[in-house]
């Protein structure tokens, strides 16, 4: 069997609602060399049997059906351990891929091997997939390693970075996509963003985001403590700041702006 170039791992747990979407936006890529590892977490809705039916439709998928339910570090970590692609991409079963986010984030990678993972700018939208807000994201590696142990500048699912056996800390529950790149940073690995928006991230009733909050922060705090950082304000990223930020309130003025170029 033909060793894919990325595997994108998608942990489930009743996604029903939105899992055709986001298994459609993957299907949809402009690049094609992936497999799909599904990891479906005890679902107690038809979101096994929706994942069956798209195993039907193209081989390239692949299922974990847990036996118990684990949670999201410990379904990630299952797809992690199985897949088999240089690269892995990370997409929830409630968020969206454009679909030029693969093509765009492995080419990224394969021509600044100095770089470990690369995320990208998000849409956030709402249950019924209206946009409520943009999160533009720090594109400069040096810049995010200044600010990421001050506050998490990466969306979980947008992310790619390159496949060396590396798992996410169980312990850490809805913070470990958080720890996963403060240990990345504490190993000296470079993490970065792209400009363009590649990803909806959706925020509903169910999602980490809201229902998990007390204990994300809980669990983000905890993270950072265990890591020694320097986080010194350095004056040359004053004049990057102050575009990103300017970029930031244009985008919340301005209606109907493209996703990606």
């Amino acid at each position: 069997m033909k060793i894919p170039k990325i595997s994108v791992v998608m942990a489930v747990y009743n996604e029903e609602k939105f899992l055709e979407e986001s298994v459609d936006s993957i299907l949809n890529q402009t690049f094609k060399d992936w497999e799909l590892v599904i990891v479906n977490d005890c679902s107690t809705d038809n979101s096994l049997n929706i994942i069956k039916s798209y195993m039907k439709k193209d081989k390239r998928i692949r299922l974990v059906n847990n036996k118990k339910n684990g949670g999201c570090p410990d379904s990630r970590n299952d797809g992690l351990k199985i897949s088999k692609g240089e690269y892995i991409a990370i997409l929830d079963g409630d968020d969206v891929s454009h679909p030029k986010r693969l093509e765009k984030e492995v080419n990224y990678l394969e021509k600044n091997p100095h770089i470990f993972l690369v995320g990208s700018s998000a849409v956030y939208i709402n249950e019924e997939g209206k946009e409520i807000r943009r999160f533009r994201k720090y594109n400069d590696h040096e810049m995010l390693a200044w600010r990421l142990p001050q506050s998490c500048g990466i969306v979980h699912s947008s992310i790619m970075f390159r496949n060396e056996g590396l798992i996410y800390n169980n312990y850490f529950k809805g913070a470990s996509d958080y720890k996963f790149y403060l240990d990345l940073l504490s190993k000296g690995k470079n993490l970065t963003n792209l400009p363009e928006f590649l990803v909806r991230y959706r925020l509903h009733g169910g999602s980490m985001s809201i229902s998990g909050k007390e204990m994300q922060e809980g669990f983000s705090n905890e993270a950072k403590e265990q890591i020694d950082f320097k986080s010194k304000f350095r004056i040359r990223f004053l004049p990057k700041l102050f575009i990103h930020y300017i970029k930031t309130i244009n985008e919340k003025r301005e209606k109907n702006l493209p996703i990606t170029s």
